[in-house]
């Protein structure tokens, strides 16, 4: 190139001159290299140019403007635009790929040198850029570009255009050989893509990316060629291979997409691409995963679950099914557990004797079936659907359902039926027995409640539907713990109870701390007894209970007290009454209890202790007199009820203090029936409980606890729904019915019928009026 400038008013010797710097500056084959001073002296060129034609008057030098003529200082470059554009053609034209190249090769390569050389081109032609092409497009030529665009649209119609489809071709048999792990993954590729990428453009705004090129002609291509080459691979691999491996194999595949994506493509193709790969690779095999969940749960293969759960997820409409079949799932194994532990039940009953044992177990071995399948379900919830919200309420949706209605909590039901919610389930009865072991005092097997926590009553209560029912029944045994002192400790006792505050209302909570201080107020008042009393021949421990607290019905069954206990009892009313004038004492003959000695051990032993209740102390205490008594002498004297009075004598027979004539439970309650009081009595215990055996109390108080529940529904029902009604004044019965079951639903089940009676009875009451055959009005 020679180094004397031209003259800057001649349009060919410029060219001429700046021509070879142009190629080189391009890129080209022959071994000379772009200097410093040739560059500055092609920018020289090329500017005195344009400055000197800019400011002589000139015709037609608006490159077919059609303006007629300009003024001094008019912006020129038309003709040296020209020329650049028509030499940007040929340059491209005769660019040939070597023997050992393949077209990529070949395109990458030049299309690198050829990028690199339009920046430093745009650069020399600076000033016609910032002058001539400027005031071109704001007078709204839009098919005049800055000469770095000129050259990315001339590559793109003279390179690109011509030779897209086998571009394209290789470039996907490249990607396709890289899938089949033949060849590792080049940077050609990537270079190739991205051209796509910048040959696209925005005519009005050329600095805004224009992707319309990219998605055109090539990210088409690239999703329809992914979704064909994983098709036909997961088909293929699926026919040879089980889900588990299948599900590995899908990991792997995404992985290595994700991988090669953030290499070769632009943001704009990962969201599709995700989606050409969730077809291929996992919508159109949903269902062979769906059938392999349940091995995969049965088998307890956590991380495969979770392999399952994360392709899934990838899918959300896909969750639906696994939700639905992870609900049924875990339903069926707690029943299928609650089934098996219902058959060793039967198997216990059969042996007879050990049926008693196992009876005294069943609310621990329940509950803790309950709390197995749980705990499993949970854990696999935490480890494989990372305590997805969706997961955690499908288990707790099975586990309600299991857990109020199996084959112990409703006998009779249908393990493989669907459930239907009959209102009397078992388990809160035995959830509230569960707490009753685990905090009550054991004089044996102090490992009993080793593995019991208050924690696993909270985790199975809060899924009980009738919790009205637990309360109620915890309330009574609660009761029974307090009044015999054989609780564990009252600081355990009362942390439950906050922890039912925590989950329900606080009427029953509120009667259960009520019943602790009426604990405490009794225990002030035994110590005034004795300071006051007279006599000391008996030891009275006794309990004043508000009646509005404990769960204990009056007694009003017939009965006469001992003649050793009257004048103890009678000096008790006395104090207590002037003591507290107004209040009226309520005795509850069938919760008292006593200890008695008895002097029928051998000669030079220790007397034994009998713990007896209240009936069986005034059953033994005549022997003191006579030996022996009949069944109707000893109704005459206790007035106890035969049914009471058999109950009663029954354990005394069983365990041998009294021998009865003639044997046979059958004989028991005969009126003829003698009773004898042994001489000596034989047991290895020196203290013997003769309560345990007193059946009758035991199914009373069952009794009592089952209409204790009715009544109180009966109650809470007719108050919510004159809640209701004062707030709503008019309201129809459809609508009246499904607030009344919104608002009862976390204490208990409503039946539609119970409702309906609950209505009547306020119609009857004058609460309600019935208007328009289907409304009803509050009246009060």
């Amino acid at each position: 190139m020679a180094e004397k400038l031209p003259k800057s008013d001649d349009l060919k010797a410029t060219w001429s001159f700046v021509e070879p710097g142009l190629q080189l500056i391009l890129g080209s084959d022959s071994v000379a290299t772009v200097t410093p001073k040739m560059y500055m002296n092609v920018y020289t060129a090329i500017y005195n140019y344009c400055i000197n034609k800019s400011r002589t008057p000139t015709q037609d030098s608006s490159y077919g403007s059609g303006s007629n003529s300009t003024t001094n200082a008019s912006l020129v470059g038309g003709e040296i635009y020209l020329k650049l554009q028509q030499y940007l053609i040929e340059y491209i034209q005769q660019l040939e790929k070597k023997p050992e190249e393949s077209f990529l090769q070949f395109y990458v390569r030049r299309w690198v040198r050829f990028t690199i050389g339009a920046g430093y081109l745009n650069n020399v032609f600076d000033y016609m850029n910032r002058y001539w092409v400027k005031k071109e497009r704001s007078n709204g030529r839009r098919d005049i570009y800055d000469v770095n665009t000129l050259c990315l649209l001339t590559w793109r119609d003279f390179m690109f255009r011509p030779n897209l489809e086998i571009l394209l071709e290789e470039i996907l048999t490249q990607v396709e050989l890289q899938r089949l792990h033949k060849i590792e993954l080049n940077m050609e590729i990537s270079f190739a893509i991205k051209s796509f990428v910048s040959l696209g453009f925005d005519i009005n705004d050329l600095k805004k990316q224009n992707l319309s090129v990219y998605i055109t002609d090539f990210e088409k291509a690239y999703l329809d060629a992914t979704l064909k080459f994983y098709t036909e691979e997961s088909d293929e691999f699926l026919e040879t291979n089980g889900v588990v491996e299948y599900m590995k194999k899908v990991d792997t595949r995404l992985a290595e997409e994700n991988s090669r994506a953030n290499i070769i493509l632009i943001e704009h193709t990962k969201r599709p691409l995700a989606d050409v790969l969730n077809n291929a690779l996992i919508e159109r095999h949903v269902e062979v995963m769906y059938e392999e969940f349940n091995n995969l749960l049965d088998q307890k293969q956590t991380e495969d679950i979770y392999r399952m759960y994360s392709l899934l997820q990838r899918v959300p409409p896909t969750l639906e099914p696994l939700l639905i079949k992870f609900e049924a799932y875990v339903k069926q194994q707690g029943l299928k557990a609650v089934a098996e532990l219902k058959q060793s039940q039967a198997a216990a009953e059969s042996m007879g004797a050990a049926s008693k044992k196992y009876q005294a177990l069943l609310p621990k071995l329940y509950i803790k079936t309950l709390l197995q399948v749980y705990e499993r379900f949970n854990e696999v919830v935490y480890m494989a659907f990372g305590n997805n919200p969706l997961f955690v309420k499908s288990l707790d949706n099975a586990c309600r359902d299991y857990i109020n209605n199996n084959s112990i909590a409703m006998p009779g039901i249908d393990n493989n039926g669907p459930t239907v919610f009959k209102g009397n389930s078992k388990t809160p009865e035995l959830l509230a027995r569960y707490g009753d072991t685990l905090l009550k005092k054991k004089a044996k097997d102090s490992d009993a409640t080793a593995d019991m926590s208050a924690d696993e009553l909270m985790n199975i209560f809060k899924f009980i539907a009738d919790k009205d029912a637990f309360e109620t029944h915890y309330r009574r045994l609660l009761a029974r713990r307090l009044i015999n002192g054989n609780m564990v400790s009252e600081e355990e006792e009362e942390s439950i109870i906050q922890k039912l505050k925590e989950f329900n209302s606080l009427e029953y909570t509120t009667k259960m701390s009520n019943m602790f201080a009426d604990m405490k107020a009794s225990k002030d008042l035994r110590y005034w007894f004795k300071e006051q009393e007279e006599s000391d021949n008996t030891d009275l421990n006794i309990f004043v209970l508000s009646q509005t607290a404990w769960p204990f019905p009056q007694f009003k069954q017939p009965f006469t007290l001992p003649d050793e206990l009257l004048g103890t009892k009678e000096q008790f009313e006395k104090l207590y009454s002037e003591k507290h004038s107004g209040r009226r004492l309520k005795w509850l003959w069938n919760l008292c209890r006593g200890e008695m000695k008895a002097n029928l051990a051998r000669p030079g032993k220790p007397p034994f202790i009998l713990t007896v209740n209240l009936f069986q102390m005034s059953i033994l205490l005549p022997f003191n007199k006579r030996e022996t008594y009949s069944f109707e002498e000893l109704h005459e004297i206790t007035n106890l009820t035969p049914e009471h009075l058999e109950s009663c004598i029954t354990p005394l027979v069983k365990y041998k203090l009294l021998i009865q004539s003639p044997e046979g439970s059958e004989n028991t309650g005969k009126s003829s029936t003698k009773f004898t009081v042994v001489k000596e009595y034989k047991s290895k215990k020196m203290k013997v409980n003769f309560m345990q055996g007193v059946k009758l109390d035991q199914k009373h108080d069952h009794d009592d606890a089952q209409k204790e529940i009715e009544d109180d529904r009966r109650s809470f029902l007719q108050a919510c729904i004159v809640r209701i009604m004062k707030a709503r004044k008019v309201l129809k019965h459809s609508a009246l019915i499904n607030e009344v079951v919104q608002q009862s639903h976390a204490r208990f089940q409503p039946s539609v019928g119970d409702i309906k009676k609950a209505i009547d009875l306020l119609i009857e009451k004058e609460y309600l009026n019935r208007v328009d055959g289907d409304s009803y009005e509050y009246l009060a």
